[in-house]
């Protein structure tokens, strides 16, 4: 009789210290992992008694409380699709930076870079850190709308 193990217990190996093509091909498969927005499958990289920590909120703390938080986010959105830009990796902490490209239900998409701060124990992420970077999207909005107030469509 073989025992099956749920999905979210399986373990994704850690890539070796310094293994650039491993890492690149770990990055790869966990943002497809999120990019499907399977919860199980992205829970599935993290330990137990993880932590993932996302702008402004508190801290999200355990595997299930994350798969619950991923649930929600599929959710939220239709389509969430990153687009990796770079990768670094030494011994267990690695760093991901990507352009992240949400799709709304109403359609609307919202594209911003992202960085990923992982920590690998045992071949699983225990921490891992979001930064969201919307000042970008911020300062060219106001930009715009500056450079159309000072256009003769704003003068009396």
């Amino acid at each position: 009789m073989h025992a099956t193990v749920p999905v979210a217990t399986q373990p994704h190996p850690a890539p070796p210290p310094g293994d650039a093509d491993s890492a690149r091909a770990r990055a790869a498969t966990y943002f497809r992992a999120l990019d499907s927005l399977d919860a199980d499958e992205v829970a599935s990289f993290f330990a137990p008694g993880a932590t993932v920590t996302l702008p402004r909120t508190p801290p999200i703390l355990g595997r299930a409380a994350i798969r619950k938080a991923l649930v929600q986010l599929s959710l939220a959105v239709d389509e969430l699709r990153h687009q990796p830009i770079q990768l670094w990796n030494s011994g267990s902490l690695s760093v991901y930076e990507a352009d992240l490209t949400l799709m709304l239900p109403n359609r609307t998409q919202l594209s911003f870079p992202v960085t990923h701060i992982v920590r690998w124990v045992e071949g699983m992420i225990q921490e891992a850190r979001v930064d969201v970077y919307l000042e970008s999207r911020v300062a060219l909005a106001i930009s715009a709308f500056d450079r159309l107030r000072q256009s003769s469509l704003f003068q009396p």
